[in-house]
């Protein structure tokens, strides 16, 4: 059975009437998650609320080129972490969630991002933005994977990496990851001038999948 799609969903907002656009944060995390997708890293800074509110603070324009050198430096350690999970087969996490990202193949390669419930902080300057990652792994066509090759997929338990070999391996005994719920925390920072690449006033402080909700899903025999 095929997984559903975003556009069977609806938005479930934990707030009074007052409180910011949901539609506004979830915009946000998809642009967050494009521009991860793309190696955009410009735009992942400009999306990314400590460095944003660590740049504002700096003292000047020397330590503003220091520190965004650090912060794409820690972008790329991102990308690299799910190389070596391909390697490991473990993927351990990063603290702008650019492994995390890459790792399920959200913006690109099939997943999805479902939203399921966004909550505000009394100050309505703090949300919590639930997304429901999903791999689509069921949406390869496992008959006619060419043979010769590897498939790097995430596998079940959350944080495992499956090491496929195409035409060798029988695909039904991986136990494939299908679903798992991510949190996503956002916030305002007062004083901030809205960079260009931002996609609102709304900055993304983190991402991380919550425990328990990761399920799984295996790939039919051959034949």
């Amino acid at each position: 059975m095929r997984l559903p799609r975003p556009a069977a969903a609806s938005v479930l907002v934990a707030a009074a009437a007052c409180s910011p656009s949901a539609n506004t944060l979830q915009v946000t995390v998809e642009a967050y998650i494009s521009a991860v997708s793309l190696g955009d890293a410009g735009r992942v800074l400009d999306m990314s609320a400590p460095y944003q509110r660590e740049r504002l603070q700096a003292p000047g324009e020397e330590a503003r080129r220091a520190l965004e050198a650090s912060y794409r430096d820690r972008i790329e350690r991102g990308y690299v972490l799910w190389e070596q999970a391909k390697a490991t087969g473990e993927l351990a996490p990063d603290p702008l969630g650019v492994a995390l990202i890459r790792a399920i193949g959200l913006g690109k390669e099939g997943a999805a991002a479902l939203p399921l419930k966004v909550e505000f902080d009394r100050d309505k300057t703090r949300a919590m933005v639930t997304t429901r990652a999903i791999t689509n792994y069921d949406s390869i066509r496992w008959g006619s994977v060419p043979a010769g090759g590897r498939m790097y997929l995430m596998g079940h338990p959350f944080g495992k990496v499956v090491n496929f070999a195409t035409g060798y391996d029988d695909p039904s005994v991986l136990s494939l990851l299908a679903t798992v719920d991510l949190e996503w925390t956002l916030a305002t920072i007062p004083g901030l001038e809205r960079p260009a690449g931002a996609a609102s006033d709304w900055y993304v402080e983190g991402v991380r999948p919550l425990d328990g909700t990761a399920t799984s899903w295996s790939p039919p025999a051959p034949g």
